[in-house]
């Protein structure tokens, strides 16, 4: 299998047993060779699909594995000729698409692929874009599922846009796809591979960005994260084919060498949200787009300007790239699970991505704070960059930005907790979280925001002191709080200081139950002297109880008795 210490396999104890089996000494004359690696499964090597007549269909014969990122790689071939013409759009947009590929400025769509993945539920009208190919999947491929939902497995050899307008809408865990990707273990890191491997995919967000709370009328925006991975629409079936047809005909409009440059090095979907999100109708001038409303969780296709869309790209040129903008941590506060917060483990750290961090506050500190590092962000010609930190969801007033370096690439941002505001001023569409963009500029282009999210679970009431010192907690698991995200508890936490304002410990009431007394490191207090100081206490466990509606709730297990006295 690989290893080749004889001395150890000699002399290992674990292996005493064996050393008596004939066995045993083929092995170590083994171990003694050179060794030659061939894999414990022989996988065939994948084969390129080719496409005809616009279509190419796939299946298991054109697929390898990546196992440190747990997705399918396929490699598919486009049309051998070209097709006329780019596009069958109407007005203006299609005018200059026609007029730009004619003239040979417009690379238009040959080698470009379409992945629907919701059995052409609401697919891209692909009549409008004769040149793009529709991948199709064969039956063993549709029996494994892989052509339906989200497409979170796939990563292809090629540009792809794609689609899936569907929903989980049965049991505890309805979502939208895009919130199912960012839940899912390891989810969000496939979301960037597509990022940087030229795909871009688009999903309604059906129930999970509309006014109301818990359920009357809506949820408000239940995303626990912002990302610029993906694009969700506002609505349901059908709300992504506008964002569709705008990113399609955005695709096209590249120049040749433009698109070559930018296929090669992985950033058409990070230049492709620039596009789109800098030539919204909402940002009327450069100081917009580094707002909210350029950088919404969920976009609404009214404000799509297409014809501004096409134009800025075509214009955009292959010696001046926009920069990809990148962020990592540095350092960040630690997390205690059964002392800070309680939850089934630590859940603090929800998503770390190269250009989406997010963090779910569950600390009973005042503020959660975390160092972000930018510098690895990067320019294709290698020209100096410049940062620019922006709150884009949040109470800017309370919100701390702090530069560590000179050129403002690290930043120690603090975020105190937040109650459930509304994501613009006057909007009707309340939300718990705080977003944060980096944006990096080359002088020419500012890059799409990488994003720092935190998100404050909206069951949870809390009071704290002038001076910052947590005073109570009441959780209330009748508010909806995505079940992926926090187990909902049902008590209520009262802490307690001594003169000097040091933590005693807190006390937790529930209804129709007997208070109970917790010292600061969480344990359950058991018995007291005649100071009141524990005398006997017992660690504490929180796992999760499944409730008669299918939702888990948090429950608290005395994990063992122990004699504790404590002293100061």
């Amino acid at each position: 299998m690989g290893f080749r210490d004889t001395e150890h396999i000699t002399k290992d104890e674990d292996l005493t047993s064996l050393r008596k089996d004939s066995r045993f000494n083929q092995i170590l004359d083994i171990s003694r060779q050179p060794f030659e690696a061939k894999p414990i499964i022989e996988v065939p090597k994948a084969q390129p699909a080719k496409a005809t007549d616009g279509i190419v269909k796939v299946s298991a014969a054109n697929f390898g594995y990546d196992g440190r990122t747990q997705i399918f790689l396929g490699l598919v071939e486009p049309n051998d000729t070209a097709i006329d013409p780019i596009t069958k759009l109407k007005g203006t947009t299609g005018e200059l698409l026609s007029k730009w590929y004619k003239e040979g400025s417009a690379a238009g769509h040959i080698g470009d692929f379409y992945d629907n993945h919701d059995g052409d539920h609401s697919p891209l009208d692909l009549r409008k874009f004769p040149q793009l190919t529709a991948i199709k999947y064969d039956d063993e491929m549709k029996r494994r599922n892989l052509h339906n939902g989200l497409q979170s497995q796939l990563i292809y050899n090629a540009i792809v846009l794609g689609n899936s307008s569907t929903a989980l809408t049965q049991g505890p865990l309805w979502r939208s796809q895009p919130r199912h990707a960012l839940t899912l273990p390891g989810g969000a890191a496939r979301l960037a591979v597509q990022y940087r491997s030229n795909h871009i995919y688009f999903y309604p967000e059906h129930r999970d960005h509309d006014p109301g709370h818990n359920g009357k009328d809506g949820f408000g925006d239940v995303f626990p994260a912002n990302t610029p991975y993906f694009v969700i629409s506002q609505g349901s079936s059908g709300s992504d084919r506008p964002f569709m047809e705008a990113f399609a005909a955005t695709l096209a409009a590249f120049r040749p060498d433009t698109k070559t440059r930018l296929r090669k090095n992985g950033l058409i979907t990070p230049t492709l949200q620039m596009l789109f999100r800098r030539t919204s109708k909402l940002v009327e001038n450069e100081s917009d787009y580094f707002k909210g409303k350029a950088h919404p969780t969920v976009f609404k296709s009214e404000n799509i300007d297409l014809t501004k869309m096409v134009k800025r790209a075509h214009a955009l040129r292959a010696e001046n790239i926009p920069p990809l903008a990148h962020i990592s941590v540095t350092e960040e506060m630690e997390e205690f699970p059964g002392r800070d917060y309680f939850d089934i483990g630590p859940r603090q750290k929800f998503i770390t991505t190269p250009h989406a961090i997010a963090r779910i506050h569950k600390t009973t500190a005042l503020e959660y704070s975390i160092t972000l590092d930018a510098s690895t962000s990067a320019d294709l010609d290698e020209r100096k960059l410049t940062y620019k930190w922006t709150v884009l969801r949040g109470d800017n007033k309370r919100i701390k930005i702090e530069p560590t370096d000179r050129s403002g690439s690290k930043v120690k941002i603090s975020v105190p907790w937040h109650e459930r505001t509304p994501v613009q001023k006057g909007s009707k569409l309340y939300s718990n979280r705080v977003d944060i963009g980096l944006f990096v500029s080359n002088g020419t282009h500012w890059s799409t925001p990488a994003i720092f999210s935190i998100y404050h679970p909206d069951n949870q009431t809390r009071k704290s002191s002038a001076d910052g010192r947590i005073l109570s907690v009441k959780y209330d698991p009748s508010i909806y709080t995505d079940p992926r995200i926090d187990a909902p508890a049902n008590w209520t936490d009262t802490y307690k200081y001594n003169d000097d304002m040091k933590l005693l410990g807190w006390t937790r009431t529930r209804k129709d139950s007997e208070p109970q007394s917790f010292t600061p490191e969480g344990r359950l207090i058991l018995a007291s002297n005649e100071k009141g100081e524990p005398t006997r206490s017992t660690a504490v466990a929180y796992v999760p109880k499944r409730q008669p509606n299918g939702i888990f709730h948090l429950e608290q297990v005395n994990v063992e008795d122990s004699q504790k006295t404590v002293t100061d």
